[in-house]
């Protein structure tokens, strides 16, 4: 692996400087057009609201409300076992969970700044608009909020998830206590401008899946580079840094050293490398990208697969968005895309 004092002297030190984006916003189609029903359910709301009078059948009718939700939530992320509760232990868990002083500051925190999501609704539904033209036969997911979760998720075939507790702010006094387990990198994104960007990226992602096995890091880099530009679709004018979760000076530093970041993937025969263990640096999120500067952010592979995405369809305007997300081959991505940055 090449060391990073080796190339750092062939990499601006100081591109972060500039103030630039990587990849613009194409023009946004007319959507006025459009009808779309955006479904939203406050789960939270709900759990919150149990009294303790006669818990046990106010919690049936949640899980009868939730039917998908409840399970994945209390079995699948709470390793509860809901199957045998035969004598309502469970319930009383339950109970006891939403009752706790934690779990009522971090709701009652969290509805000091979410109580109202008119404006997360407006834009989420502006962004199901956009996949809606793209995809007019794609069935539009229900949105259910939620707290105490992973920040953005699908639960069944259409259910999509947001948990609103991870949007505190970067400095909420709840996030202080995992500052061990919750790096710089993925705390600095816990706000509210990264809600909408955050579900949209489940969508993407869930809609057109990525099996790694027998893949190489250019199918990888492609296909995270088609799921920037599907976003960048439906989110039309939304800066690249909330599409792509890296920060404006790293867009910056990875646009001024483009071509020697190409340069490292090529000479060091990267782009065919079979070995997610050896790959997964590249594609994945992380504070920096081992074997490049230190001003190299992590997931670097999948801008520079956006870039070459970004390039394939401005040489191919004839081919629509299911088109391009329907493409799996990476190598007729990246030869009809020319891609070949210079200074």
């Amino acid at each position: 692996m090449i060391q990073s004092n080796i190339i750092a002297s062939s990499f601006c030190l100081f591109g972060w400087l500039l103030l630039i984006f990587s990849c613009k916003s194409p023009s946004a189609p007319d959507i006025s057009g459009v009808t779309v029903t955006l479904q939203l359910k406050r789960f939270e709301k709900d759990l919150f609201a149990l009294t303790e009078h006669d818990y046990h059948s106010q919690i049936d009718a949640l899980q009868q409300k939730y039917p998908v939700l409840f399970p994945f939530y209390f079995e699948e992320i709470g390793g509860w076992n809901l199957a045998n509760d035969s004598t309502g232990a469970l319930k009383d868990s339950i109970w006891k969970y939403v009752q706790s002083p934690f779990s009522q500051a971090l709701y009652d925190s969290t509805m000091l700044q979410y109580s109202n999501l008119a404006s997360f609704e407006g834009e989420l539904l502006q962004s199901m608009k956009y996949f809606r033209y793209y995809f007019p036969e794609a069935v539009i997911p229900e949105v259910v909020t939620l707290i105490n979760a992973p920040p953005a998720f699908t639960a069944g075939n259409d259910l999509l998830c947001i948990s609103l507790d991870k949007y505190l702010g970067p400095t909420s006094a709840f996030y202080k206590y995992d500052a061990e387990t919750v790096p710089y990198y993925l705390l600095r994104r816990f706000k509210e401008e990264y809600m909408v960007s955050n579900c949209i990226q489940v969508l993407a992602t869930g809609s057109f899946e990525f099996g790694l096995s027998g893949k190489k890091l250019l199918d990888a880099m492609v296909y995270n580079g088609q799921v920037f530009y599907l976003k960048q679709k439906l989110m039309p004018g939304i800066p690249d840094s909330i599409i792509t979760g890296f920060e404006a000076r790293d867009l910056a530093w990875c646009e001024e050293n483009e071509p020697e970041i190409w340069k490292f993937f090529i000479e060091y025969k990267m782009l065919y490398s079979a070995e997610p263990l050896e790959f997964s640096k590249y594609v994945t999120e992380g504070p920096s990208t081992s074997g490049m500067p230190a001003e190299a952010p992590g997931n670097i592979g999948s801008w520079v697969g956006w870039r070459i995405v970004s390039s394939y369809m401005k040489r191919h305007p004839e081919i629509s968005l299911p088109q391009l997300m329907g493409e799996t081959d990476a190598q007729k991505i990246l030869t009809e895309s020319r891609y070949k940055p210079a200074r």
